[in-house]
C-alpha cells in the first residue's frame, strides 16, 4: 500500500503509526508510574493510620486497662479494657473527619456481628492460619471502589479466653449484649480473625487520571508539533527538490534541452541532479551526432 503513495503521504502514514504506537506506550508507561505513585501515597496514609491505632491500643493496654481492672475488676467496660473495641471506637471518630479510612476487625466467628468477615477477608484470614504470610498488603476492589488494604492476623490470647471461651464463662453483660450464637470457642494460639485497614484510592485515582490526561495531551501536542516540523522539513528538502527534478526530466524528455537540474545542497538529491545534468549533456551530444 505504501508503495502506491506519494513520498509525503507515505511519510504522514509512517509518522501517524509511530505516533499511535508511541502514545500507547507512553500512556501505558505513564499510567504505571502514576498508579505506583498513588499506591505509595495510599501506603503512607495506611502506615500513619496504623501507627495511630497501634499507639491508642498500647496506651490503653499500659495505662488504662490496668487501672480499670484494679479499681473495678467486675465491671463490664470493653471500651477501656478490650483493645479491639477501643480501636473500633477510635476509628469511627477518625472516619468522621477522614471517611476514606476504614478500620475493621474481621472474623469468621465474631462476637459482634458487625465484625463478620467477607469473602475477601476470609481468604486472607485463611492465609494467616495456613502460614502463607505473616501480614498482607495490596489493592482490592470492593463495591466498585478501589482500596489499598493492609491486614495482620489476630490470635486468641489468654486475655481473650475469658470473653470467648463459652457463654457460661463470659461476662453476663457481654452475653446479654451479643448473645450466645457467635464469638465463642476460641483457643489460645488460634488465628481467629484479622485487623484490616482500608484506604480509599478514589481521590488518588482521579488525580492519576488527571495527570495522565495532562501527560497524554502534552505528548500529543509535542508530537503534533514534531510532525508538522518534520513534514515542512521533508517537503522543503526532499519532496520539492524531487518534484523539480521530475518536472525538468519531463520537459527534457519532450525536447526542452535548455532546462537544467538545479538543486541546492550537498546531499544525495544534489548528486542525483548532477547525474541527470551529465546524462542530459551526454544525451545532447548523442543527438548532435545523430543529426550529423
Amino acid at each position: 500500500m505504501l508503495r502506491n503513495m506519494s513520498i509525503r503521504k507515505r511519510l504522514l502514514v509512517i509518522l501517524t503509526l509511530v505516533y499511535i504506537f508511541s502514545m500507547v506506550g507512553a500512556i501505558a508507561g505513564g499510567y504505571y508510574i502514576f498508579d505506583r505513585d498513588s499506591v505509595r501515597e495510599a501506603k503512607e496514609k495506611t502506615e500513619l493510620f496504623t501507627t495511630v491505632m497501634t499507639a491508642n491500643q498500647k496506651f490503653m493496654a499500659r495505662n488504662v486497662r490496668p487501672e480499670i481492672m484494679d479499681l473495678l475488676p467486675d465491671t463490664y467496660f470493653p471500651a477501656a479494657t478490650v483493645g479491639i473495641v477501643m480501636m473500633g471506637e477510635a476509628a469511627q471518630l477518625i472516619q468522621e473527619d477522614y471517611p476514606e479510612y476504614i478500620f475493621k476487625i474481621a472474623s469468621p466467628n465474631p462476637l459482634n456481628p458487625d465484625n463478620r468477615s467477607d469473602s475477601f477477608e476470609n481468604s486472607i484470614i485463611a492465609g494467616f492460619d495456613n502460614g502463607d504470610y505473616e501480614e498482607w498488603a495490596g489493592t482490592v476492589t470492593k463495591a466498585g471502589e478501589r482500596f489499598y488494604a493492609t491486614a495482620v492476623p489476630i490470635e486468641a490470647r489468654k486475655s481473650c479466653i475469658w470473653c470467648h471461651d463459652t457463654p457460661e464463662v463470659a461476662h453476663p453483660d457481654m452475653v446479654e449484649e451479643y448473645g450466645t450464637e457467635s464469638g465463642y470457642g476460641y483457643e489460645v494460639g488460634d488465628v481467629v480473625g484479622g485487623r484490616f485497614i482500608y484506604v480509599s484510592m478514589t481521590a488518588t485515582d482521579e488525580i492519576t487520571m488527571q495527570k495522565l490526561a495532562i501527560f497524554g495531551g502534552g505528548i500529543s501536542l509535542l508530537f503534533l508539533i514534531a510532525m508538522l516540523f518534520i513534514d515542512r522539513i521533508v517537503i522543503s528538502t526532499v519532496v520539492k527538490p524531487i518534484e523539480e527534478i521530475v518536472e525538468v526530466a519531463v520537459d527534457i524528455s519532450r525536447g526542452k534541452m535548455d532546462r537544467e537540474f538545479n538543486v541546492k545542497g550537498n546531499d544525495e538529491i544534489k548528486l542525483l541532479a548532477d547525474a541527470f545534468n551529465r546524462m542530459k549533456v551526454s544525451l545532447a551530444k548523442a543527438m548532435d551526432i545523430l543529426r550529423k
